[in-house]
């Protein structure tokens, strides 16, 4: 069939049924959603923005991390040369580790104690977060009477997400979108229970995964190229977006990006018993390809 592009298809209609990360308080959350909502309001969307707050929910608790890490007061300044071509590693090893001696926050901080508290509070809870997700998103596909329940989820929530929906084929869900999410990187550790690491034969969603990165968000990671098939249909698509901002605001600054919204609304009208091809997702400016076929003598 012939897939709607955005000069033709209908105006979306039904649920968007927000996933939040893991650091987002009440307060946050309450933004967030706002921000979501505004702009449904200025598309002139017929769709309802159901957002559980399935942290508190849960039995997950994160503390601050940053209490952990030792301080020696105010650290001197230190200015950093320019390197020369060929210089050697251990050298710029070296004077990265000067650095961050005394700037040990600022350095976990970049390298993702976040998603490393994502991990191991994901893992610990999964039952309980899964539990509540499962039911809220059963109650919204009641409350969307027939039209569609689209699940949008950011950093941890993607994580959830598609854990979730790899463990649940009959999820009352037609497609799913992640946004600057961890789950493809955690993919590659066997660390998604409902979906097995394997580099030759990948599992798949039962639903089409839109997965939403920005290159300057170091939290955000590309999931096409870890699960492409050799049958020509396209299970997870990438969408590059360009915020501009500096880490770590580029991690929250997607919502106000206009691609994000015209990608959702593509999202909205995807269905899971039309699979969507590697040529659709391409014409629709995602990042897809097909793998190769599977060698005869393997």
């Amino acid at each position: 069939m012939t897939r709607a592009t955005p000069s033709t298809r209908a105006t979306p209609s039904g649920i968007l049924f927000f996933v939040h990360g893991a650091n987002e308080t009440s307060e946050g959350l309450v933004e967030n959603v706002a921000r979501i909502e505004d702009q449904v309001r200025a598309r002139g969307w017929d769709v309802t923005v159901v957002a559980p707050e399935w942290r508190r929910r849960s039995d997950l608790r994160l503390g601050n991390w940053k209490k952990a890490v030792q301080r020696r007061g105010r650290p001197s300044p230190m200015p950093v040369p320019v390197l020369r071509a060929g210089v050697r590693k251990d050298a710029v090893m070296k004077l990265v580790t000067n650095y961050f001696e005394d700037r040990r926050e600022v350095l976990v901080d970049l390298l993702g104690a976040q998603m490393l508290s994502d991990v191991v509070g994901y893992h610990a809870h999964r039952a309980s977060i899964h539990e509540i997700l499962k039911q809220e998103l059963a109650d919204a596909a009641k409350a969307a009477r027939g039209r569609p329940v689209l699940p949008v989820a950011l950093s941890l929530g993607g994580i959830a997400l598609v854990d979730l929906l790899g463990s649940w084929p009959e999820a009352p869900v037609e497609a799913c979108v992640t946004v600057g999410s961890q789950a493809p990187l955690l993919y590659t550790f066997d660390a998604i229970p409902s979906m097995p690491y394997d580099e030759a034969d990948p599992p798949h969603l039962p639903v089409s995964w839109l997965n939403i990165y920005d290159s300057r968000d170091f939290l955000s990671f590309l999931a096409e190229p870890l699960f492409r098939r050799s049958d020509g249909l396209a299970s997870v698509v990438d969408l590059r977006v360009h915020s501009g901002k500096d880490f770590p605001k580029s991690h929250s600054a997607y919502w106000e990006l206009e691609p994000v919204w015209e990608a959702i609304a593509t999202a909205f009208t995807w269905k899971r018993v039309e699979p969507l091809t590697v040529v659709e997702a391409r014409s629709l400016g995602f990042e897809a390809r097909k793998a190769p076929a599977p060698r005869a003598d393997r």
